[in-house]
């Protein structure tokens, strides 16, 4: 009985998380098709082991126990992929990665082997293609992750910030879902030699506490389903700090080995906080970063600042060039233009004039560099979730 209650319990948290994923699903940044399917997929797997009896019903179970493993690490694998490309409609080629489950799946379902000999070789084949499925896939779920999210990284620290959102987020399902395939392969381990499904799935109780433990997780960190928000829709709320790009500054600095620079640095190392304080008021309150001929030196007249003091905190205390630094700035800028109507009567080359690039190609490489996506890639995301 308890763990018929375990079972019901992980289903309905999975109910609860599909409906917060379905409902104005476009807008959540984090989802997909894909984590959709697998979430009710598992759902409904433990709907039925919570409501139906072993004996009469254990061949409808294996049913479902052979879909659910079959697809799961298929649609992780897809899932994974889908973040790297947030929103982008369905593709015909990755429905292929669907296709061995799915025949596997048929087959196991419309068996019409003549003989219980040849019936028993068709499950330890179909359990082979099975085991050899998921790992496949969870070493390719890996390195996709490893390669592709993981190490995301900006200067920014509100694009940042969503970054590790997802690292952590992505870290987190990859890892009870790797220990849940490890549950499978001793299950198989721990049966007589007809394999798991002649027998039963036992400890199944066992991925459904590891299910739960999911589920809460995301109920109590709904910015595991927003996720990677262009750090334009939070620019406000990062101005209540006193500091907004703080992964471009270095407070404590590079070690100072000139001379003159070590005298300039007892003057000046009290100020450093205030220059930094009223260039980024200037970059993010102001269009002087958009001159197309800004230099430097027009920064430094505006702050009225001995050109060896602003030299000497992008030398020593900031983590990328003037030259990146005003590349920042303008996209940033772009991004608030987008947000509020520029394109609808101006093209991306425009934007880019009117930001202060040369041409479009300094101005597409900055955009992709400094936000992940491309100029269309992001318009397009923009349009979806609209």
């Amino acid at each position: 009985m308890l763990v018929k209650i375990i079972y019901l319990i992980t289903a309905l948290l999975g109910f609860l998380t599909v409906a917060l994923i379905g409902f104005k699903f476009n807008s959540k940044k984090h989802t997909n098709f894909f984590l959709l399917l697998f979430f009710f997929l598992g759902s409904l797997r433990f709907l039925a082991y919570s409501l139906l009896d072993l004996n009469p019903y254990l061949p409808l179970l294996k049913k479902i126990d052979v879909v659910f493993v079959l697809f799961s690490w298929p649609l992780l694998y897809l899932y994974f992929g889908k973040l790297n490309n947030i929103h982008n409609n369905l593709k015909g080629k990755e429905l292929f990665h669907l296709v061995t489950p799915l025949l596997v799946t048929i087959i196991y379902c419309l068996k019409t082997f003549a003989t219980k000999e040849a019936n028993l070789i068709g499950f330890k084949i179909g359990f082979i293609v099975t085991i050899i499925l998921n790992i496949f896939y969870l070493v390719a779920s890996y390195k996709l992750l490893k390669q592709n999210i993981w190490k995301r990284n900006s200067k920014i620290a509100i694009i940042n910030k969503q970054n590790l959102i997802i690292n952590k987020w992505t870290k987190i399902l990859f890892g009870l879902f790797t220990l849940m395939l490890v549950r499978f392969l001793i299950n198989l381990g721990l049966n007589k030699q007809d394999f798991w499904y002649i027998n039963q799935n036992n400890y199944l109780w066992i991925g459904a506490i590891i299910w739960i433990v999911l589920y809460i997780k995301i109920l109590y960190s709904p910015e595991f389903l927003y996720g990677y928000d262009m750090f334009q829709n939070k620019i406000k709320e990062y101005k209540k700090n006193t500091i907004v790009f703080d992964r471009i500054w270095d407070f404590k600095g590079k070690e100072v080995i000139n001379i003159q620079d070590v005298v300039l640095k007892e003057n000046i190392e009290t100020n450093i906080q205030n220059y930094i304080i009223d260039i980024e008021n200037l970059a993010l309150n102001t269009n002087l970063f958009l001159n197309d001929k800004f230099k430097i030196n027009d920064l430094i007249n505006k702050l009225n600042l001995p050109k060896s003091h602003v030299t000497y905190l992008f030398k020593y205390h900031a983590t990328i060039s003037f030259s990146d630094f005003k590349k920042i700035i303008r996209i940033q800028k772009s991004l608030t233009l987008i947000e509020e109507g520029f394109l609808k009567n101006n093209t991306l080359e425009a934007l880019a004039a009117y930001t202060g690039f040369s041409s479009y190609s300094p101005f597409f490489k900055s955009f992709k560099s400094i936000t992940g996506v491309s100029p269309q890639e992001y318009l397009k995301n923009k349009i979806s979730v609209a």
